[in-house]
């Protein structure tokens, strides 16, 4: 992350990769903490969470359809398909997408999102329960056909989905690229819209959960969003030591474990080895949450509340996190106030407290 970004075309692809390995670590911990923790009456409430993300997502296609004034057909779904997974399939060669439009087949060789749940030993489990609850909320949304066998899904071998709209005409299979790389811009929108839809994975599984077990349920997703904050701390960690790097604010921030391109968009700010401050004018998590309406943001904020405080520290102890104003409390900027005490010179800027609504 850093201030030195370079937006290009591998930085946009790189990013949409960064993003479906969290989008893995998200569905580890969202869509599996649940039904570890509640069993079957668990798993039962992951499965409803994961069809409404599947509904969510399809709207997001129909709507991007209507506003490009283009037919629902299995090609044109493929092609403003609302995740970077489609389209890095055909862009990287990691797959093959095939047909016409009323039928297309979808093969996976491989994806990043797999690479990141071929490291969990439930790993399978969890990509077998994520694609049989989404794939077939797409489907609803859409008026569309989604076959996919997901017992066959292992991550270690090709893997087939077909998409259809039996009302759409037929022709000669063609492949079908969405070509979305060659436009900067657009690569970066579609970044920007897969790393919402990790927020939006989060807020469905999070509001199942509470409402079905209350403030048991909460406690859970409190707990599932600060071993999230783990997982991501130690992995920086452990890479940032193998580097030789020191464990300070600007190391963290310089080589951060998300998109090569900023999904997040920043106000002029100041990073040294003890002093973060800067100001978040759009987050796409909080965009997402938005939209989603109040309680949404509600159950953002405890994701802020949890993960901040636990990330940072989790990478070092001496860290602090505040936050002179934050969007999931109603503010319009997220104002990053992270500081090392021990690292920090003097004159560098210090917390102001919480101002509240940007005064």
């Amino acid at each position: 992350m850093g201030f030195d970004e370079k937006v290009d075309r591998a930085g946009v692809v790189g990013s949409c990769q960064d993003l479906l390995r969290f989008q893995a670590m998200f569905a580890r911990h969202f869509a599996g903490g649940p039904a570890d923790r509640f069993g079957a009456e668990g798993e039962a409430v992951v499965v409803c969470a994961l069809r409404r993300y599947g509904q969510y997502r399809g709207q997001l296609i129909r709507d991007a359809l209507e506003a490009a004034k283009q037919a629902i057909t299995a090609r044109s779904i493929v092609t403003h398909w609302d995740m970077a997974d489609l389209h890095l399939l055909t862009e990287t060669g990691s797959g093959t997408i095939m047909g016409d439009d009323r039928r297309v087949t979808i093969t996976f060789r491989d994806s990043p999102d797999w690479g990141r749940w071929r490291e969990y030993d439930d790993g399978v489990r969890l990509a077998r329960r994520v694609y049989g609850g989404v794939l077939p909320g797409i489907a609803d949304a859409l008026g569309a056909e989604i076959a996919a066998d997901t017992a066959t899904l292992d991550l270690a071998h090709p893997w087939t989905i077909t998409l259809g709209v039996p009302n759409a005409p037929s022709g000669k299979p063609a492949p079908v690229h969405s070509c979305v790389f060659d436009d900067a811009d657009a690569g970066v929108a579609l970044a920007r819209r897969t790393s919402m839809n990790n927020g939006a994975l989060y807020y469905f599984c999070a509001d199942e959960a509470t409402k079905a077990f209350d403030m048991t349920g909460e406690a859970t997703v409190r707990e599932l969003v600060r071993a999230l904050a783990h997982e991501r701390a130690d992995r920086q960690k452990a890479a940032h030591l193998a580097a030789g790097w020191p464990l300070d604010v600007k190391t963290l921030m310089d080589h951060w474990d998300g998109q090569l391109v900023s999904i997040w968009q920043f106000d002029p700010g100041v990073l040294t080895e003890g002093t973060w401050h800067q100001d978040c004018s759009w987050c796409p998590y909080a965009a997402a949450w938005a939209g989603l309406g109040k309680r949404a943001l509600d159950l953002g904020y405890i994701y802020d509340y949890e993960l901040h405080p636990t990330y940072y520290r989790r990478y070092h102890p001496d860290m602090r996190v505040q936050f002179e104003a934050i969007k999931t409390r109603g503010d319009s900027h997220c104002k990053f106030r992270i500081s090392m005490p021990p690292k920090q010179k003097p004159g560098e800027p210090a917390f102001k407290g919480y101002t509240g609504k940007d005064v």
